[in-house]
Parts: structure tokens; C-alpha cells; sequence
């Protein structure tokens, strides 16, 4: 039996929806593979429970959690260590890792950086990828490079705005208003805010940067209707999802989109829609070199017939099972069978080449001290 181990939580914003995610894989893992699940707390550290799979423990972690192990990582040995009050009490292989992280931590590339030095395969994108996606500014420039239209904007680092703000504004101002700001490298809508003119944007900037040291302001498209599209790579192969769109009003909070129990009314999308969301879906997901299932966001200007990619998704929400119309469980063994594929494949490659560069670098210092006797 292959043992899986479900990475979630994390040191993000996005903590608790990574919580809800994994709590969905969890109520319906595929039989076939041992759960084991870890969680990352919000200071970045890992640990093991045995009742993880209980969402009512999130509710009062320190109380409530019962046989708490910590996790750490075995590099070089495609294992992570149990530990009990400094002491490893056991190894356990792990032959794929669920990534169900949210924003960072997880979704930048930094969790998959040290899977790879255990040599662990798992489903999300490759480090590049997942550092690509998740910076706002990165992305579109691929999407641009590749021909997909995204709103225009303009990024800056907190200290550059420090030493010219000014300069930004004028650059804000060649957007022209009504804008958004955005933290370049967060989600689930977390320290957005539109700008209707300039009279709001310091207030907007400031907001942002509370959620990271890179912002992004975009061009605000007003009206738009909103789609989003799912991809998983199995077998060689892009799927698709059918698009869907939601209702909604000028933003789409945190609040709306996981705290508000509601019904979300979708309107019906034309078949040449549908056609035109699938094909550019497929060409950003290769674009950016995804794997796994990501979530591409679009936004849809009625007026010009423009149809931009708005947001890029690497690890999306509830793994975008229900975008397929599957269960849980499927999406997990699409995505474990296919991390495994892939990391067989990576396996081919020599990553060993005998230079004989240390032999010659030593011959060549050897000879040198012996000249300056």
C-alpha cells in the first residue's frame, strides 16, 4: 500500500482554507493508499496527530490535538522522521506527498524545494512553476511573452515606493483609474482593494503591503463577469474543465468565497465562451510549465470582447475537484498516480558526470605551492 503524506496548513494567510481543503481529501481518501497526514502550524513547523483528520480539533489545536509527534524532513532518504521530545521514535517512507498549502509555504515553491532534496515525489507544480504562479507580476509576464491578454499594471518592492513613490503614482496614473492593488504573492483575495481615484491608493498601497513586500496595481475591469478553469496534466494528456462562472459583486472577498453559507446562482456560459475559456486555459497552463491541477481565474470584458487571465492557481482550492464534477478521492489518485509518473521520469535524468575537476583543481594548487618554494 503506497503511503501518501497530506501536507496542509502552513505559515500563509490562506492557513485555514488549507485546513478546509485537506479536511475535504481526508473525508474521502482513496482506500488504496495510507493517510498520513501533516500539519504545518503557523510558525512553519510540521507535526503528526492521530486525529488530524478531525476538523474540530483546529478549533483548539493545543487542547484538543492527542499523540502530537513532530516532522522532519530525512533529505537524501524519501522519508520524514517522527519525533518525540528530541528523539526520532520512527522513519516512514513516503512514496507521494498530497500538497493541499495554500499561498506561502506551500504554493511558492519552497515546500517542493525540500521534497525534492528527500527525492519525494509530489502533485503540485515544480519549484519554478510554483514560484512563477504565485507572483502576480512574474506571471503576466509569460502570459504577455505568450500572447494572452492580462489587465495592465504596474509592480514595485516596498522599498523602492519608499525611496520614489512618486514616481509609482505617475505610473499608476498611466494606467489610469479605476485600479486594484493587490500583494503580489498572496491570495484568497487578502489585501485587495479597489481604487476608484487617487485619492485612495496611498491608504490601498499601505493595505497591501501589510501582506507582502511586492505589490501589484492592475487596471480594474469594471463589470466584468468573472470565469474560472481548471487543468490537470494525467498520462501526457491537458483536461480541461467545463468554465463556470459566479455571481457576484465588485469584489469577490475572503468573506464571500469560504465564511458565507449561500446558495451562488451561475449564469449560463455560450459554447463559444466555453471554447475560448478551455483553449486559453490550456495554453497559460503549459506556458508556465504547470503540472498538477491548477486553477486559471479570468475576467471578461463585455464591451471591448476582451478576455483576460486575471489570476493563476497552483494549488487551488479544494483541489478543484468539484470543477471536474468528481469526487475527492478521484482527484487525489489522478494527482498521486501522476506525481509518481513524474517523478520516474525525473528520475532518468544523469544528474552525475566525473569532471575529474577536483583532481585537476588539486594537481594545479599542489603545483602552485610547490613553485612559490
Amino acid at each position: 500500500m503506497k503511503k501518501v503524506a497530506l501536507f496542509f496548513g502552513g505559515k500563509s494567510v490562506e492557513h485555514d482554507i488549507s485546513i478546509i481543503t485537506a479536511l475535504q481529501m481526508m473525508s474521502d481518501f482513496p482506500k488504496e493508499y495510507k493517510l498520513i497526514p501533516i500539519y504545518i502550524k503557523h510558525d512553519g513547523s510540521m507535526v503528526y496527530a492521530s486525529n488530524l483528520t478531525n476538523g474540530n480539533v483546529f478549533l483548539d489545536f493545543n487542547k484538543k490535538v492527542k499523540n502530537l509527534f513532530d516532522i522532519h524532513f530525512c533529505f537524501g532518504e524519501e522519508k520524514i522522521a517522527k519525533i518525540k521530545k528530541s528523539k526520532i521514535k520512527e522513519k516512514i517512507q513516503i512514496d507521494c506527498a498530497l500538497l493541499c498549502n495554500h499561498g506561502n509555504g506551500g504554493e511558492d515553491g519552497s515546500l517542493q524545494g525540500a521534497l525534492e532534496l528527500c527525492g519525494i515525489p509530489y502533485t503540485s507544480c515544480s519549484v519554478f512553476s510554483s514560484a512563477l504562479t504565485m507572483d502576480k507580476a512574474m506571471t503576466k509576464i509569460v502570459l504577455i511573452s505568450e500572447h494572452i491578454d492580462t489587465p495592465a499594471y504596474v509592480d514595485f518592492c516596498k522599498s523602492a515606493y519608499e525611496q520614489d513613490w512618486k514616481k509609482y503614482f505617475d505610473e499608476i496614473e498611466k494606467i489610469s483609474y479605476p485600479v486594484i492593488v493587490k500583494p503580489a504573492r498572496c491570495g484568497s483575495s487578502v489585501g485587495i482593494t479597489v481604487c476608484e481615484n487617487k485619492n485612495t491608493i496611498k491608504n490601498a498601497i499601505d493595505t497591501a503591503f501589510m501582506f507582502d513586500d511586492k505589490i501589484v496595481v492592475e487596471k480594474f475591469v469594471s463589470n466584468a463577469r468573472e470565469f474560472c478553469c481548471a487543468v490537470v496534466n494525467f498520462d501526457g494528456k491537458d483536461f480541461v474543465s467545463k468554465p463556470k462562472e459566479v455571481e457576484k459583486g465588485q469584489i469577490f472577498t475572503f468573506e464571500e468565497k469560504y465564511l458565507y453559507d449561500k446558495q451562488r446562482s451561475e449564469k449560463a456560459i455560450s459554447a463559444s465562451m466555453q471554447k475560448r475559456i478551455r483553449q486559453i486555459s490550456q495554453e497559460a497552463y503549459d506556458a508556465l510549465e504547470c503540472s498538477g491541477v491548477v486553477r486559471i481565474d479570468f475576467l471578461y470584458d463585455e464591451q471591448s470582447d476582451k478576455l483576460y487571465v486575471n489570476e493563476v492557481n497552483s494549488i487551488p482550492g479544494s483541489l478543484s475537484f468539484n470543477m471536474f464534477e468528481t469526487k475527492p478521492r478521484d482527484i487525489v489518485k489522478i494527482l498521486v498516480e501522476e506525481a509518481i509518473k513524474r517523478f520516474e521520469r525525473k528520475n532518468e535524468i544523469v544528474y552525475k558526470f566525473n569532471s575529474k575537476a577536483i583532481e585537476k583543481y588539486l594537481s594545479f594548487t599542489t603545483s602552485a605551492k610547490v613553485g612559490k618554494k
